[in-house]
C-alpha cells in the first residue's frame, strides 16, 4: 500500500511540474510576441528615418545643382531601401519613393528624368538650366 501511495504522489508531482512548465511557456510566448512587434515597429521607424535622410540629401543636391548653374554635377548615394523617382511631364518637381517613405522635391530648374527604376545612386547634372537625373 505504501508503494501505491508513493506512485500516486510522484504522478501528482509530475502533473504539477508539467502545469508549471506550460504556464512558463505561455508567459514566454506572450513576451516573445510582444517583443517581436516592438522590434518590427522599431525597424520600420529606422527604415523610414534612413529614407528621409537620403531624401534630404537628394533634395539639397538637387537645389545645389540648380543654383550653381550649367555644368554643375551632384551625386547622391541612397542609403537603406533603393529609391525610385517620378515626375509629371515638364515639371519642376520630382517624387522620391524609398520603401514606405514618399516625398516631393521642388526646384526652380526644370527636371528631366532618364529612368524611373529603383536605384541606390543618382547623378544630377545641370545642362543649360535643365537638371538631368540619371
Amino acid at each position: 500500500m505504501h508503494a501505491a501511495m508513493r506512485s500516486n504522489f510522484l504522478a501528482q508531482a509530475s502533473i504539477e511540474t508539467l502545469i508549471v512548465f506550460l504556464i512558463f511557456l505561455s508567459a514566454f510566448a506572450i513576451v516573445y510576441a510582444a517583443s517581436s512587434r516592438l522590434a518590427a515597429g522599431a525597424q520600420s521607424h529606422l527604415d523610414k528615418s534612413i529614407s528621409q535622410s537620403s531624401f534630404s540629401d537628394f533634395s539639397a543636391k538637387l537645389q545645389s545643382a540648380c543654383a550653381l548653374g550649367s555644368g554643375n554635377v551632384r551625386e547622391v548615394q541612397v542609403k537603406g531601401a533603393p529609391a525610385s523617382l517620378s515626375q509629371e511631364a515638364g515639371g519642376k518637381s520630382v517624387t522620391f519613393v524609398a520603401g514606405a517613405f514618399t516625398a516631393t522635391a521642388n526646384s526652380t530648374c526644370e527636371i528631366s528624368l532618364a529612368s524611373s527604376e529603383d536605384s541606390h545612386f543618382f547623378r544630377i547634372e545641370n545642362k543649360d538650366g535643365v537638371l538631368e537625373i540619371t
